[in-house]
């Protein structure tokens, strides 16, 4: 099974779980962690420890955050590569991504293979509806 840490600015995170929830069930191996006014520095601590727990309980670890090269992303790259990490680091958080990453981390698939279909899904989630003339 693979452990799927959610992290964004503010309340999204645990937002889009619940959301999540809903849908497919409460899944123990999603955390959430949220940068808030506390500061970067308290959640930089947050994150190493959340990360270094899952990594001894997962056999991979993907994280999914909500903005590209935004600080929450910008710290989980710092962790990867200063821990020489294999964890996954996804980026551009909706809902539909979250619900598939729930529903295929626990089956036998790499993670590799796992993302690239995650984000492949969460480009064909995005769509404008159009009324016709």
């Amino acid at each position: 099974m693979k452990g799927i840490l959610l992290v964004t600015h503010g309340s999204m995170a645990q937002g889009i779980y619940e959301s999540c929830q809903m849908i497919v069930g409460e899944k123990e191996n999603i955390l959430t962690l949220s940068l808030d006014e506390e500061g970067v520095e308290k959640f930089r601590y947050q994150l190493e420890e959340k990360l270094i727990q899952m990594e001894s309980m997962y056999e991979d670890v993907i994280i999914v955050t909500d903005i590209p090269n935004a600080t929450p992303y910008n710290e989980c790259c710092r962790y990867i590569l200063s821990h020489q990490s294999s964890i996954k680091l996804l980026s551009g958080m909706n809902l539909a991504m979250v619900i598939e990453l729930a529903i295929y981390a626990e089956i036998d698939i790499k993670s590799e293979d796992l993302c690239h279909q995650v984000l492949e899904s969460a480009k064909q989630s995005l769509t404008k509806f159009e009324k016709s003339m």
